[in-house]
């Protein structure tokens, strides 16, 4: 793991443009001293997310979500903190210190790996303009794919026969068992020998949009009809979806998102200008690809073969996200004609006639398992019997009670059974940790503390007693005093307090987000604030029973803090603030 200096990170931060970073995802619009948008991390239809240009700290009021540059690539692009890092020196014109270089050991080889899945798949693209390609370039041809999209996308073919790989890399002992380990070539009984050959390839990429491996489409006979990487450090089946770093932004911003079958079906959709279109790998999806999914959109369309492994395929998609199903997500699912295909329809029919079939032939999840269970079940009692047995079962994975409780009560209508509701117990998400840091505070101590994280200068202008304000609250009280330090220590109100404390308190970083991206603390609420903490840590203080004089003094600053406060409201009356 890299080691980079304080000095050097701060540096880094200095030069970086938060919004420049999150706008390549994001349409950020001003709004008061910040900029909002719709968030990147959830679905959502009003945006709830906030980032401050000044203080360069995100945050969702929605999901909860926050933190700055380095969290973002980190959380939203895939990045690892130390390419992270690197990333944003490279952008911001610094050079890496030599201590800190990532080139060693298993680092090094990450970074080769990626070059020479990059170099294969730039090789498999020449190989499909050359002359042995011909075979692949006619069959992308009679699947009308334009050469934009097959240069876009990274289509390639590997020759018939073995040495391809050989020839683009050479042939050393360490070169083959690197190109072994990124899933390119095997070892059998007679050597090394390429794994993909006479295919046309499909480049797939990562979250990143880093080669991480490839599918292979047989031309002619053979089997398997389409074959992938093996599994490997990099190239990892259940967690990934073709197109998803080609269409992520895409389906952020339509709002659109149908998930499809295979490869050439995600193609024949972009080919049409509909670059909303994921697919697993070429096996019925996962509950890791569902998340991401609903992570991109919150009304997807699942979209399968009308026939009945396609039946099957919706049915095991269904089962699966059932845990992942809340009140607020709405999937559908579309059920093609037999024989057809999304590609097959949208040479037919084209993409307007396709985009029809998605809002208007698409069924809701709920009306589509209750389809499933009583095809499951069979016609007569013992096949209500049998729907309500199975529907049961699959109503204790739900997480989202509320929703479990209304598909219950839809399931018994639909059989005149009522449930056992029969719970298993399923962890859901989590919520940010965050969140319960954020629970330990009550709204005026959160405004407060909002109103000193905004504005610097205010720390300088706190009352001797205000160090005592955050002495009960564990989850706060280290940060709070330790602002006090840097304050004290800088030279001028220019010092920024809640970039240098996300720094030395990583895991308050969402709440330090939060404080910034909070509607501005005008002077007169905060002045407004200030007084009422006062008069919190005055009642603290009566409470443990002070000696008399003390108990005097405190009672008599209570009084000139509520004279202050009366004034201080007919103010804020007067100006309509």
């Amino acid at each position: 793991m890299a080691n980079f200096s304080p000095s050097f990170l701060d540096e880094v931060l200095s030069r970086t443009d938060l919004v420049e970073i999150i706008a390549r995802h994001v349409e950020l619009k001003k709004s008061g001293s910040n900029m909002m948008g719709l968030c990147p991390f959830h679905n959502e239809k009003s945006p709830s997310f906030s980032v401050s240009a000044d203080k360069q700290l995100y945050y969702c009021f929605g999901c909860g979500k926050g933190g700055g540059p380095f969290q973002f690539l980190i959380e939203h692009d895939g990045y690892s903190f130390p390419e992270a890092v690197e990333y944003l020196a490279e952008k911001v014109g610094m050079e890496v210190p030599q201590d800190a270089q990532r080139q060693t050991g298993d680092e090094a080889r990450e970074k080769k790996a990626y070059e020479m899945l990059v170099r294969a798949s730039e090789a498999m693209s020449r190989a499909l303009t050359a002359p042995t390609g011909s075979k692949a370039a006619e069959y992308l041809k009679q699947r009308d794919l334009p050469a934009s999209i097959i240069r876009d996308y990274g289509i390639g073919y590997v020759p018939d026969g073995y040495g391809f790989m050989n020839k683009v890399f050479g042939s050393d002992a360490r070169t083959n068992a690197q190109l072994e380990a990124i899933g390119l070539l095997f070892k059998g009984d007679h050597g090394y020998g390429d794994r993909f050959r006479d295919r046309l390839m499909f480049t797939i990429r990562d979250r990143r949009g880093r080669v991480v491996g490839f599918g292979g489409r047989v031309l002619g006979t053979g089997e398997p009809k389409y074959l992938n990487s093996p599994e490997t450090n990099w190239f990892h089946k259940s967690d990934l979806l073709y197109g998803f770093s080609e269409h992520r932004d895409c389906i952020r911003k339509s709002k659109q998102l149908v998930v499809v079958e295979g490869y050439m079906d995600v193609l024949a959709l972009a080919t049409h200008d509909l670059k909303f279109g994921l697919a697993p790998l070429g096996t019925a999806i996962g509950e890791r690809q569902i998340r991401e999914i609903f992570r991109l959109c919150d009304s997807p369309v699942f979209s399968f073969d009308g026939d009945r492994a396609g039946r099957q395929a919706a049915w095991r998609a269904l089962e699966r996200m059932m845990p992942l199903l809340k009140a607020e997500l709405t999937p559908r699912f579309l059920y093609l004609p037999e024989g057809e295909d999304p590609d097959s329809l949208l040479k037919t029919e084209g993409g307007q006639a396709f985009q029809s079939r998605l809002a208007d032939e698409s069924k809701p999840v709920l009306e589509t398992w209750l389809l499933g269970l009583k095809n499951l079940a069979g016609q007569g009692a013992d096949g209500r019997a049998r729907m309500a047995k199975k529907a049961d079962a699959m109503l204790a994975t739900m997480t989202d009670s509320y929703l479990r409780q209304a598909w219950q009560q839809e399931v018994e209508k639909a059989t005149g059974i009522s449930l056992q509701q029969q719970r298993r117990h399923v962890t859901a998400t989590p919520s940010p940790a965050a969140n319960s840091e954020i629970a330990e505070l009550n709204k005026i101590e959160d405004r407060f503390i909002s109103g000193l994280m905004q504005k610097t200068e205010r720390f300088r202008h706190l009352p001797d007693c205000a160090k005592n304000f955050f002495i009960g609250n564990d989850g706060v009280k280290s940060l709070y005093l330790r602002a006090f330090s840097i304050i004290a220590d800088a030279k001028d109100n220019n010092t920024d307090i809640a970039r240098q404390l996300t720094r030395e308190f990583p895991d308050s970083q969402t709440m330090i987000s939060r404080w910034v991206n909070q509607a501005t603390v005008q002077d007169i609420e905060y002045e407004s604030l200030l007084l009422d903490m006062e008069s919190n840590d005055i009642r603290w203080h009566l409470k443990r029973g002070p000696g008399l004089s003390e108990t005097v003094r405190l009672q008599k600053r209570m009084s000139e803090l509520k004279s202050q406060q009366r004034k201080l409201t007919e103010l804020l009356n007067e100006t309509g603030a």
